[in-house]
């Protein structure tokens, strides 16, 4: 691995990874590079795509360019002429000025890993563009059906499961599971919608002001709360029927670090889907969040329930009364 590699898969993607670099520190080095770099081509897009230095058009053509390159070789934009603003975090700032970086450790990489990176990024950006497209304006915008949130849900985070499992058969083949390839993917990618669905649970109340609804129906005149008194137990439910595949996933894996690495975000996600639950109205506009501290506590356990195969998804169960 070059210089510049292993501080892109460190440094940068400590600082813009946030809990995530969490599972990806602890996971074993086969799979550990293919993973970073993903996450990091992710944050890139996601980075633009969420910019309010440069209207929707703009972004999306920069997506579009994005995934160009990504697919089909060639360059990134010039992020330096481009006026976002101060609003990006020091993390992001630096992801942009490196973006070639990125794009040269994905040309490095063995044509097994690579197809899988280049996979996730065309479903992931057209998840992002999609969702600039269909939520243009300030007015409110609600999703149409619950096969469009299904499908925006895939796109942006079940195709991240089948991604990591992907990776995981190309770096140990039958050795990562003791399931099939079929079967394990399509666990992964509920897995994956399940950790969005939290996302967008959590995030309900920022959502409403800026215009975004992605739970489907007619809400016309409705306020935010209204339609959180409305729709919020089906789907808190629907999510908790996704995190069990979780579950299922992680026992399947053979690799106690990578249960581990894998668990982590399903702990952490069980977690705060039980305090979304329970939250009143005013602490969800206060926006729901793990405590650092019980973070750490999770850290440990996980740790230690991970030497099993049914460790954590024990307490995966429990956390989901099941």
């Amino acid at each position: 691995m070059k210089d510049f590699q292993k501080e892109l898969g460190n440094e940068l993607l400590a600082s813009v990874s946030r809990s995530f670099f969490l599972s990806l520190r602890f996971l074993p080095e086969r799979m550990r590079e293919a993973t970073s770099l993903g996450y990091l081509l992710a944050r890139l897009s996601d980075t633009i795509a969420d910019t309010e230095a440069l209207p929707e058009i703009e972004r999306l053509g920069v997506l579009s360019e994005i995934g160009q390159a990504i697919q089909l070789g060639g360059q990134f934009p010039d992020f330096s002429s481009l006026s976002l603003g101060s609003g990006l975090t020091d993390g992001e700032n630096i992801l942009l000025q490196k973006s070639g970086q990125c794009l040269e450790w994905l040309n490095c990489q063995k044509e097994d890993f690579a197809k899988p990176i280049r996979k996730v990024m065309e479903s992931i950006i057209r998840g992002q563009s999609n969702d600039l497209r269909k939520f243009s304006s300030n007015n409110l915008q609600c999703l149409q059906s619950d096969e469009e949130l299904d499908q925006y849900l895939y796109d942006v985070a079940g195709s991240v499961g089948v991604f990591w499992t992907e990776i995981g058969f190309v770096s140990y083949g039958d050795k990562f599971s003791i399931q099939d390839n079929e079967t394990l993917i399509k666990l992964g990618a509920d897995y994956g919608k399940s950790l969005q669905l939290i996302n967008i649970l959590r995030d309900f109340p920022q959502d409403f002001i800026s215009g975004r609804c992605y739970f489907p129906g007619d809400f016309d005149n409705y306020t935010d709360q209204e339609i959180w008194e409305e729709v919020s137990d089906h789907w808190i439910e629907r999510c908790r029927s996704f995190m069990m595949t979780s579950s299922d996933y992680i026992e399947a894996l053979r690799s106690s670090r990578i249960r581990f690495s894998t668990g982590l975000p399903a702990i952490i996600g069980t977690e705060t889907l039980n305090l979304i639950q329970q939250a009143t109205w005013k602490k969800m506009k206060d926006r729901i969040k793990v405590d650092r501290k019980r973070v750490k506590v999770m850290l440990f356990q996980t740790a230690i329930s991970s030497l099993t195969n049914r460790g954590i998804s024990k307490r995966i169960l429990k956390s989901l009364k099941v």
